[in-house]
């Protein structure tokens, strides 16, 4: 099992974590007390040593101040006596010591202040440092004792007699035997004491011990060294058990090297008594380590045990079993006394409550996201994605039958005239009309804004043609109030039969696209079936339009060519309308329709259209520098002129090449205008305030024309070809034009009339006051070089004649 899987209840850990605590804390305490015990163990051995050399010192004292009280008491005898008597009296004196006093005294020397050393008695063996030190030395009040050792330790001590009446002084040194000495100092049976002289090789020299422990001294002695008697050794293990030896320094002494007193005491009760303390303290600490930890499991085991419990429950809440939850997770009983584990269990209890009411308004959410996701929240049909899932599962089980593509024609118009509340309300009659044509089990789906689909599972391609008439014949009487106009539906269907015409949902809707738009250029209501012999180029033709939309500025496939507009009151060409014109890979100009329709398709318009305003204002620029003044009219796409961005950058075009707005006018569609009027207003004002005119293209063929000619701040209106063609064979349409030419007066609008082919067309246009005339007539498009850089006259008069 790796680390990672290892687990470790909380008990566990809180037992862990307190006993680590608890021990630290014992480790600590033991540790304390310890240098505590040792510390006053340490603080008594000191104050034993310091007694004890006190007490030697004391003693040294007191046996000296006993030898001067003696020889200060024989001053009587010597008070009344002769000198020459003095000899007999200090032999007395010498014989009196020695049978009475149980000091263990060697001999006396007397030594004379004016004479010198006068008279000595018993075993007579000074060094010749000691003699040195009586005679001259023990005049100090702070040396009244030496320590000499020639062949045996003796310790000197010096006395003072005084006689009152002869005025004499004699000092009197005692030589005691030191080790008898030492052996009548009341110390401890715990101590021994010896002397030790320090070598100059480091070593240690017994000078003298008891003679009871000599042999155990001897052995200590060999062990130490130099360092040892001058620092102390705390503990050292011999005959004598366990003790420690302190040693002073005898600075009054007759030898050479360093003299110390040593003395070793036993400490074995007392390292005895610290061990058993140790002890004692280490198995107080395991039991209250014990006691803790017991205390610990017994207050925290319940909760624990209910924290597990818990644990162990929550896999419930994740299999939505709220009231087994809530019931294992309720107490037996009461408690008193509740701690957090109760409160957790609340709040998880809260919790169960919460998440059973987020999971009902989730599975009611689930369900309403899953209609969203596969219906369409209009029509209440399917939507394009169960569409395709559904279409999928008859290809996958080999279900042949029809894919109808319904499209309705000029759907646009309906919103953008009566709003959106008509386009909806004429999409939800269509649906019901076509759940109502179609048999119950028909996949029918609303997969665009405008366009359904349908499909006839087991049918054959002449029973879908019938079934799309029906569908054609049916729509035509649905019919939606608009603002003061009635809108009739109409529609074109594409079909495309399964496998015959494609294996997948993308292959037969891609087909069934190409149907639809050519049913589109056949007119309205109108029914294409799929032909395999146009299969190839219709789909080569759609993909060729959208690779060149995306990337015919890339390649130089786009080319300006410009129609004059000639002024009629002047007759005077003074205005040319920018055209665009697509070149193909023979180098042949052709019409940018198709281009223009891929373009709207995959987005591309906008960047064609600033690449016309630029290349205009380019050749603009161009005019200027040649002396050349006239106007060009830029064409706008709906989607451009409704964009803030292109707006602005052609505004930014305007400052950067510094071109005055009056030389330009820009043509819009009613189209362009009427889904945001607001926003209309504001860009054609904005275009005006560069000095820029505005003209209304296509006039006459919207279903709000006149509506857009009184909101919108137009400067011209170009009547569209549909009008003009015909006003020589047609009274209708030159009724209409010459009202319009009145309105347009009454408005302050100027007019052009486009698709102007012939001289008689254009005189009749003149009489019916239109201002300016366009079309082949006039002057056919052509290239800027015809224009600008030869005389206008001619080459307009070449262009009429060709």
């Amino acid at each position: 099992m790796s680390i990672r899987d290892f687990r470790l209840g909380l008990t566990s850990k809180a037992l862990i974590l307190l006993c680590g605590v608890l021990l630290i804390t014992l480790v600590g305490l033991i540790g304390f007390n310890h240098d505590n015990l040792k510390s006053f163990f340490m603080l008594g051995r000191t104050q034993v040593i310091e007694n004890q050399q006190y007490q030697l010192q004391r003693y040294y004292r007191d046996v000296r101040n006993r030898l001067q009280g003696v020889t200060q008491s024989q001053a009587y005898r010597f008070e009344e006596l002769e000198a020459e008597q003095l000899d007999a009296i200090f032999d007395a004196y010498w014989q009196d010591l020695r049978s009475n006093s149980e000091l263990p005294i060697r001999s006396i020397s007397v030594i004379d202040g004016q004479q010198g050393l006068k008279y000595e008695f018993g075993y007579i063996a000074h060094s010749e440092k000691a003699v040195e030190w009586m005679l001259t030395g023990a005049d100090s009040p702070e040396n009244k004792w030496l320590l000499d050792c020639p062949l045996t330790c003796r310790l000197i001590m010096a006395t003072d007699l005084q006689l009152a009446e002869g005025n004499e002084h004699y000092r009197v040194f005692y030589s005691l035997d030191s080790l008898r000495l030492l052996e009548l100092f009341p110390a401890s049976q715990s101590s021994h004491h010896f002397l030790v002289e320090l070598n100059s090789d480091q070593s240690v020299s017994l000078l003298y011990a008891e003679s009871a422990f000599k042999t155990a001294i001897q052995a200590i002695v060999k062990q130490l060294v130099a360092e040892d008697i001058e620092n102390g050794v705390e503990q050292m293990s011999g005959q004598l058990g366990l003790f420690e030896l302190h040693a002073f320094r005898v600075n009054n002494t007759s030898h050479s090297r360093p003299v110390y007193y040593a003395v070793v005491n036993d400490i074995s009760t007392q390292v005895s008594q610290l061990k058993r303390a140790d002890y004692n303290n280490f198995l107080f600490g395991i039991a209250a380590l014990f006691f803790a930890g017991a205390i610990v499991v017994f207050a925290l085991s319940p909760p624990f045990r209910r924290v597990r419990r818990t644990i162990d429950n929550l896999p419930l809440l994740a299999r939505s079993s709220h009231n087994l939850f809530r019931r294992n997770l309720k107490p037996n009983k009461r408690r008193l006394v509740q701690d957090e584990s109760d409160e957790l269990n609340h709040a998880l209890v809260r919790l169960s409550y919460q998440l059973e009411a987020l999971e009902q308004q989730l599975k009611s959410r689930a369900e309403e996201l899953e209609w969203v996701a596969n219906y369409d929240s209009l029509t209440d049909l399917p939507n394009r994605r169960k569409f395709e899932r559904m279409v999928n599962q008859m290809v996958e089980h080999k279900r042949h039958g029809c894919l109808l593509m319904v499209d309705l024609d000029n759907f646009k118009y309906v919103n953008d005239i009566s709003g959106h509340g008509a386009g909806d309300e004429m999409l939800r009659q269509v649906s019901s009309s076509l759940e109502k044509l179609l048999p119950s089990n028909t996949l029918l789906a609303r997969i665009s804004g405008d366009e359904f689909a349908i499909y006839l599972e087991g049918t054959s391609l002449i029973y879908a043609e019938v079934v799309a008439q029906r569908i054609i014949s049916m729509l035509a009487q649905v019919s939606v109030p608009g603002h003061n106009i009635i809108h009739t539906a109409a529609a074109c269907v594409g079909i495309v039969a399964f496998p015959e015409h494609g294996n997948s949902f993308e292959d037969l809707m891609a087909k069934a696209d190409i149907c639809n738009n050519q049913a589109k250029e056949q007119g309205k209501n109108c029914v294409v079936s799929f032909q395999a012999e146009n299969a190839d180029s219709e789909l080569a033709k759609q993909h060729y339009w959208l690779d060149l939309a995306q990337n015919a500025i890339e390649r130089d496939s786009l080319e300006l060519v410009y129609q004059p507009i000639m002024n009629n009151s002047q007759s005077k060409v003074e205005h040319y309308e920018v055209l665009l014109r697509v070149r193909d890979e023979q180098g042949q100009l052709h019409s940018p329709y198709q281009l223009i329709l891929a373009a709207e398709k995959n987005g591309q318009i906008d960047k064609i259209d600033l690449w016309v305003v630029q290349q205009a204002l380019q050749q603009m620029e161009t005019n200027l520098r040649n002396g050349y003044r006239d106007r060009l009219a830029i064409n706008l796409s709906a989607r451009s002129f409704c964009s803030e961005k292109v707006i602005s950058r052609i505004a930014r075009e305007f400052v950067s090449r510094n071109i005055a707005g009056e030389m330009i006018i820009f043509e819009i569609t009613e189209t362009a205008a009427l889904p945001n009027m607001k926003q209309a207003e504001e860009h054609i004002l904005r275009l005006k305030s560069l000095g820029c005119a505005i003209a209304l293209d296509d006039f006459g063929v919207g279903y709000s024309s006149f509506h857009s000619l009184k909101q919108l701040p137009f400067d011209f209106l170009k009547i569209d070809g549909s009008f003009v063609r015909e006003i020589l064979n047609q009274n209708q349409d030159r009724v209409f034009i010459q009202a319009l030419v009145g309105i347009a007066n009454k408005l302050g609008h100027k007019t052009i009339a486009e698709f102007v082919e012939s001289e008689a067309l254009n005189n009749e246009l003149i009489s019916l006051g239109v201002d300016y005339s366009q079309g082949y007539y006039i002057g056919k498009p052509a290239s800027a070089r015809y224009f600008w850089q030869f005389d206008k006259a001619s080459a307009v008069l070449a262009l009429q004649g060709t």
